[in-house]
C-alpha cells in the first residue's frame, strides 16, 4: 500500500504498511488499524491533526466504518525526518463482521482507505485528503478476529415454519422475558410451544413411548430411529420446560437461552416438530363436526319446508 497525510496537496507523511489487531469491546467487537510511517524533515515545522479514516470494502465498494478519529491527536513534522505509528481503534457489530466475511470468504482482506487531515504551517490550515487499497494477509485477519472474540460465537440460521399464530406468539413472548430477567417465565413460555405441537402432531403418546425406549435396555435403545431419538430429546426438554411452572428451580440466563434454543430447533425440524400441513389436517378435522352439523341442520330445515309446502291444499 501507499498514501500519505498531506499539506497544501503535497505528500508530507508517507504511509507504507498497515497492519490489525483484534480486543474484546462491550456490544461488538473492537479493532485497532496500525499504519506505518515516516516524514521527512520540514522548515519551518508541519502540525497534522484532525485525521480521520473512511474504511470500504474494496469489492463490493461499500462503507464499512466512517470518519474515525485517530488516537494520534497531534504530528508535528520537525527539522528532521522521523517515522510514526498512527492508530485509529473502532468497534464493528456482528452483522458488519458477518457481511464482511460473506465478501472476503477464504481470501485476504482487502480494504480502501480514505484518509483526510487538517494540517498547519506559517499561519496556514489546510484541509487535505488521500485514498489508497489495502491488503490484510489473511492469517492476521483471522487472529485479529479471534482476539476480538468473533471466533468464539458459532452462528447457523434456523429456517423457522411459517407458524404465525400461537407459536410465534409464544417465541416472541420468551425472548421478551429474558431481555426483562424473567427466565423461569421463559421456559415455561417454552413448555407451551412443546405442548403446541404435540397438540398440532398429534404425538404426545409416541413422544411420551419413545423416551421409555431411550431409558428401556441397549438393545431397544440401539433398535430406536432417528424420529424416535428426536422425539424422546423433545420429551426430555418438556421435562427441563416443566421446572419452569413447577417448583422452586430457578433458571439463569444462559440456561433459559439453551432452552429457547433447543425449542427453536425442534420447532423447525419438520418430522418432530411444527408442520404447517398438519395444523390445517388439524383444523379441517377439528371443523368436520362443526361442518356436518350444519349439513344436518340444513337437510332437516329442507325437509321441513317440503313437508309443510305437501300439507298446504292446493
Amino acid at each position: 500500500m501507499r498514501t500519505s497525510l498531506r499539506h497544501n496537496g503535497s505528500e508530507i507523511i508517507e504511509i507504507y504498511e498497515a497492519s490489525v489487531n483484534g480486543k474484546k469491546a462491550a456490544g461488538g467487537y473492537g479493532f485497532t488499524l496500525i499504519f506505518q510511517s515516516s516524514h521527512r524533515g520540514f522548515e519551518p515545522p508541519i502540525m497534522i491533526f484532525d485525521i480521520r479514516l473512511t474504511l470500504e470494502l474494496l469489492e463490493p465498494r461499500i462503507v464499512i466504518a466512517n470518519s474515525i478519529l485517530s488516537s494520534n491527536q497531534l504530528i508535528t513534522c520537525k527539522n528532521y525526518p522521523s517515522r510514526e505509528q498512527i492508530f485509529f481503534e473502532f468497534v464493528l457489530s456482528k452483522e458488519q463482521l458477518n457481511f464482511i466475511e460473506e465478501n472476503r470468504q477464504d481470501r485476504d482482506l482487502k480494504l480502501n482507505v480514505w484518509l483526510r487531515n487538517v494540517s498547519f504551517q506559517d499561519g496556514m490550515n489546510t484541509a487535505n485528503s488521500d485514498t489508497a487499497e489495502v491488503s490484510i494477509l489473511r492469517d492476521h485477519w483471522l487472529k485479529a478476529l479471534k482476539d476480538a472474540g468473533f471466533r468464539q460465537t458459532v452462528l447457523f440460521e434456523i429456517p423457522m415454519p411459517d407458524c404465525a399464530g400461537e407459536p410465534e406468539k409464544l417465541i416472541a413472548k420468551a425472548q421478551e422475558f429474558i431481555e426483562v430477567g424473567h427466565y423461569k417465565d421463559a421456559v415455561m413460555q417454552c413448555r407451551c410451544i412443546i405442548e403446541h405441537i404435540e397438540e398440532v402432531r398429534g404425538d404426545k403418546r409416541d413422544s411420551a413411548e419413545a423416551n421409555r425406549l431411550a431409558h428401556a435396555k441397549s438393545e431397544q435403545r440401539q433398535q430406536m430411529s432417528a424420529e424416535q431419538r428426536l422425539l424422546s430429546i423433545r420429551e426430555q426438554l418438556k421435562n427441563v420446560c416443566q421446572l419452569g411452572a413447577h417448583g422452586s428451580e430457578q433458571f439463569t440466563r444462559s440456561q433459559a437461552k439453551a432452552v429457547l434454543g433447543m425449542t427453536m430447533v425442534l420447532l423447525a425440524e419438520p418430522t418432530v416438530g411444527y408442520s404447517k400441513f398438519l395444523a390445517e389436517e388439524k383444523q379441517r378435522i377439528d371443523e368436520e363436526p362443526e361442518v356436518k352439523e350444519q349439513h344436518q341442520e340444513q337437510a332437516a330445515s329442507q325437509l321441513k319446508d317440503e313437508v309443510l309446502a305437501e300439507s298446504v291444499p292446493e
